[in-house]
């Protein structure tokens, strides 16, 4: 999908160069004494003012063309050091122009654009805003088989076994934010699943790893941080479940808090205040829904939060699946009880792929998927066949 409008994206293509004859044909004599009039007449425009207005003709003269997203960007100095010269001078670096690779609405290949096009368009401001992309790490088999059986003791022991759950879980089914071609990182476009929508999403395997070692008495509680209801689809009991930010397919009734749970995703793109452009059912209420989902800067549901921050202090054993641990309260959340009372001996484990900011107050920490994790600990405690 293209970024902005199309007349905030609009850049003239780039054009091959005409050549010129180097030899000018002579001026005819009428012709000089016009121009020469014209001079005086005409104040004389600085280099800038002539600047602009080869510019501005240039770009009147040529066709728009439409950007659909940044892909790349490069500029400034290429290559190693300088090398010195015979005459022991360093030699100069090439210089390349400031250009972002720039992929086209019209499925044209991409091509270079020079930075000063994009200047004030939304797609340049959309490829400032993406962040990075943070190395994975996956530990070896034998490291994560070894792992993983100390996790299945300590849950064996566990009272009060809770779990943080983040993009992380969903990652085989849906685009991640920060993770791989993250959808807030300046690879997003390289991630196949980037298109998929909840809709059409399916639990994965450590979705139901974690509803059968529910059923069997490993889970306590469940906080999630993902809105995509895939926890609720794959079995896991709602009363045991605290949805952070909210849940896409959820509206409720501004006036009597009658919620509704659809099969189709509620909140619209130029939503005001998260009003979905539905009624209450209710004949005798009629009040506006709106969504429930979590934006930034906004505050998350009360109870929500109270019953998580309850559960986790009272934990003795914290579980992270497939979070970054970078947006708070939630983060905090998998080492309340290790700071609130040591009585309780309690441990806590990080199972991600890429570092957090938590990594050094974690006892465990697997870099393996959550899937991968999960079945190995649902076959050593429920048993090979769990997922039949």
């Amino acid at each position: 999908m293209p970024s902005g409008t199309s007349e905030q994206n609009a850049i003239p293509p780039r054009r091959s160069k005409r050549l010129e004859s180097t030899s000018k044909p002579q001026m005819a004599p009428h012709t000089v004494e016009k121009r020469e009039a014209r001079r005086k007449k005409e104040p004389k425009k600085s280099n800038k003012s002539r600047t602009l207005a080869k510019k501005k003709k240039k770009e009147e003269k040529t066709e728009d063309a439409y950007i659909e997203r940044i892909l790349d960007e490069r500029g400034g100095d290429v290559g190693d050091e300088p090398k010195a010269t015979k005459n022991g001078r360093k030699s100069k670096r090439k210089k390349v122009p400031h250009q972002y690779l720039c992929s086209w609405v019209d499925g044209a290949e991409p091509q270079w654009v020079d930075a000063s096009y994009l200047e004030g368009t939304p797609a340049l401001e959309e490829w400032e805003d993406a962040e990075d992309e943070e190395e994975e790490t996956h530990d070896p088999p034998d490291l994560v088989e070894s792992k993983c059986a100390e996790l299945c003791e300590w849950l064996k022991t566990a009272k009060r076994p809770t779990f943080l759950l983040g993009a992380g879980i969903s990652a085989p089914v849906l685009a991640t934010f920060r993770g791989k071609a993250g959808l807030w990182t300046k690879n997003a476009h390289e991630n196949p699943l980037a298109e998929v929508t909840a809709s059409t999403a399916q639990p994965t395997k450590a979705h139901r790893a974690l509803a059968v070692l529910e059923r069997n008495g490993y889970v306590n509680w469940v906080a999630t941080q993902n809105y995509d209801d895939l926890s609720a689809r794959s079995g896991f009991p709602t009363s045991k479940l605290s949805e952070l930010h909210g849940n896409i397919f959820t509206e409720t009734c501004s006036k009597c808090a009658r919620v509704y749970h659809r099969d189709y995703e509620v909140p619209l793109d130029d939503s005001v205040d998260h009003e979905t452009g539905r009624r209450c059912d209710d004949d005798k209420c009629g009040g506006d829904l709106r969504d429930n989902i979590i934006h930034f800067e906004e505050s998350l549901p009360w109870h929500e939060l109270k019953m998580s921050n309850c559960k986790f202090v009272g934990s003795d054993l914290s579980i992270v699946l497939g979070s970054s641990l970078k947006v708070e309260p939630a983060a905090s959340l998998p080492f309340k009880s290790k700071r609130r009372s040591r009585s309780l001996n309690a441990k806590a484990v990080i199972i991600n792929l890429q570092a957090t900011p938590s990594d050094d107050a974690a006892d465990l920490i697997i870099r393996a998927t959550c899937d991968e994790v999960m079945d190995s600990v649902a076959k050593a405690l429920v048993g090979e066949s769990w997922d039949r």
